[in-house]
């Protein structure tokens, strides 16, 4: 079973997919610039070619309760693109992904100049490496 992680921002979106078995997330893309149909062409296209069976959208909840406008934004496009695949998908709260995917590439001396192309697509691996674990300790 194969599965996407979605990481949503202003600017750039950040892909990372499983490997097959579901058990290790690794960064895929990061997909700049794209509008909400194009975003939606662009994960449908992964999906198909990667032939992802669930996407996980990083949905960011704030530490103080507020709704956040990525959050927002975040569940506009999970209605947009449920709407528009068979593919089931999840929101998973992606509190600090990228603060944690900074701290990793940081801890592997990958330079900050390298570490803006690769951070979004990093976080997304992050976010989906919780979401592998959590299911992997819930079966038991």
């Amino acid at each position: 079973m194969k599965i996407m992680a979605i990481d949503l921002g202003e600017v750039r979106t950040g892909i990372a997919l499983s490997d097959s078995l579901g058990i290790i997330a690794r960064p895929y893309c990061v997909l700049s610039g794209y509008g909400r149909t194009r975003l939606k062409d662009a994960v449908l296209e992964i999906a198909e070619k990667e032939n992802v069976s669930l996407i996980i959208l990083g949905y960011p909840k704030r530490t103080d309760g507020k709704e956040s406008k990525m959050q927002a934004k975040a569940d506009s496009f999970y209605s947009f693109l449920s709407k528009r695949t068979e593919i089931p998908i999840k929101l998973q709260n992606e509190a600090f992904t990228t603060v944690i995917a900074s701290r990793k590439l940081h801890d592997l001396n990958i330079e900050a100049k390298y570490q803006k192309k690769i951070i979004d697509s990093s976080a997304a691996a992050v976010l989906l490496q919780d979401y592998l674990d959590y299911r992997r300790n819930r079966k038991g």
